[in-house]
């Protein structure tokens, strides 16, 4: 005999709940990709599973996910001058410990993770931007890793000098 799913009560519920282990059935599923808070820097257990029944992707998940992708969209807005710019940036104060990230396979995405930080933390421009990358390879596959560091602080876009 299968489950019955606990949502909608129709037999055939293949699935479970990741968080209060219900049997549900597929359209009944809130299916959430396992990189879908991959910029957090720390996931909470609630948000680490794939497969949620209604109330519990009520209760934990969907306000999660709004927030998160509300700091994804600050992120792209972010302001960022590399290392190389402090000519234009001197004057602003760097009271903040700079952020890190490690071993990313993409560089657009290792800034968007810096990014991703400093919105989550209410700050809108990056200072000091510095990559490093550096070559893994096994047996014969080759791939190149990211690592970059960036001060977080806060900015009135027009005080930016141009020079």
């Amino acid at each position: 005999m299968s489950a019955v799913c606990e949502t909608c009560r129709k037999p055939k519920a293949n699935y479970q709940c990741g968080l209060c282990q219900h049997s549900i059935c597929k359209s009944c599923g809130h299916f959430v990709g396992e990189d879908a808070f991959s910029f957090l820097r720390k996931i909470p257990k609630e948000l680490a599973h794939t497969i949620y029944c209604s109330p519990c992707f009520d209760q934990h998940v969907s306000e999660a996910k709004n927030r998160y992708e509300e700091n994804l969209d600050k992120a792209r807005e972010v302001i960022v001058f590399n290392k190389d710019e402090t000519r234009k940036t001197g004057h602003i104060k760097r009271k903040e410990a700079p952020y890190q990230v490690e071993d990313c396979e993409d560089k657009d995405e290792t800034l968007l993770r810096l990014a991703f930080f400093a919105a989550e933390d209410g700050f809108n421009c990056l200072l000091d931007v510095q990559y490093t990358q550096r070559k893994i390879i096994i047996g014969s596959h080759k791939k190149t890793v990211f690592t970059a560091t960036a001060i977080p602080v806060n900015v009135d876009p027009s005080s930016i000098r141009e020079y």
